[in-house]
């Protein structure tokens, strides 16, 4: 990895402006489910299934009902990332005004640049991981950043509730991408899916769903329902622009909530955030960038290893629409 610097222009006086990094979110599945610490390889999930049986009252003993053990593998993907850039590269260009005076140097410098460098970086990762823990797949292309793991798409399955079925809230199935037509009905029927099989009583359920579906579904609820739509008789003024929170869809106690790993796919998924889990060697090791500048080969380095993976504890507790 080099720099390129075809779209630069070698130093002008007047060019001293700032060196600006683009805006990325962080990625924030670590913070919405379960997060299991110290996998270093395949892991097991324990499951527990117990069976009930009513018997007749009399003055006999019969027992009756098992408690069955299963379990669900969690492999997680061994990443790292490796870069390397040749400070000279920059002489030429208007970051010379922030280079001290000399041919020789022994540090990183500009110090403020490489700062953003590596902000930016490390944002990059961070938004990579994010989008590949629902679309990571281990048979995807190699050449592929998503091809370490198996992200939620692929470890939730078809095993999931239908909740584009016919009967589900109505006898006519999406066909469509998401739109403000269509937003609020694939809201209805993930809550559907979920009350018909008895999950709507858990606190932490939740709905994930991608950039593009939750600009949908805002539109639909400021569009649709009265005069001036829920959303604007609700007092909602000041909308959550980087949709951390999300919305809890009016009426129902399931929140919405957008991620990059489901933007542009079509798809919906609803249920327990506790009944979803990632697997990483230590959280610490998404913050272990390591920076720094090689006398050997006169080159600024970057060094980063981690490890990751996602599994879903009871796919048949999962409420999805997949178009």
């Amino acid at each position: 990895m080099a720099f390129n610097v075809n779209g630069l222009i070698n130093y002008i006086e007047e060019q001293k402006f700032p060196l600006m990094a683009r805006t990325i979110n962080s990625a924030k599945m670590m913070q919405l489910v379960e997060v299991m610490p110290n996998v270093k390889g395949p892991t097991k999930l324990p499951l527990l299934a117990q069976s009930v049986f009513f018997q007749a009252d009399d003055c006999s003993f019969v027992a009756t009902g098992d408690s069955v053990f299963t379990q669900r593998t969690l492999t997680p993907g061994k990443v790292k990332l490796n870069s390397e850039w040749c400070p000279k590269d920059l002489e030429t260009k208007f970051f010379v005004a922030k280079m001290r005076a000399g041919a020789h140097s022994e540090s990183v410098q500009p110090e403020d640049v490489w700062r953003k460098i590596t902000e930016t970086y490390l944002a990059e990762v961070a938004i990579e991981i994010e989008k590949n823990i629902w679309q990571g797949s281990v048979s995807a292309p190699t050449s592929n950043n998503g091809a370490f793991w198996d992200g939620f798409i692929t470890t939730i399955g078809s095993g999931y509730i239908n909740a584009n079925a016919a009967g589900i809230y109505s006898n006519t199935p999406l066909t469509t991408a998401f739109t403000a037509t269509n937003a609020q009905e694939m809201a209805f029927r993930l809550y559907t899916a979920l009350a018909n099989n008895g999950l709507t009583k858990y606190n932490d359920n939740v709905a994930f769903i991608g950039y593009d579906t939750y600009a949908a579904l805002q539109a639909a609820l400021i569009l649709g329902g009265s005069t001036n739509g829920v959303q604007i008789n609700s007092g909602a003024g000041n909308p959550d622009t980087d949709a951390i929170e999300g919305i809890m869809f009016p009426g129902v106690n399931l929140k919405f909530i957008p991620v990059h790993g489901l933007t542009g796919t079509n798809k919906a998924y609803a249920g327990r955030a506790s009944n979803m889990f990632i697997g990483v060697d230590a959280e610490s090791d998404f913050d272990s960038l390591e920076v720094w500048y090689s006398k050997d080969d006169r080159k600024v380095k970057v060094a980063m290893e981690f490890k990751l993976g996602t599994q879903v504890a009871f796919p048949n507790e999962i409420a999805a629409i997949v178009l």
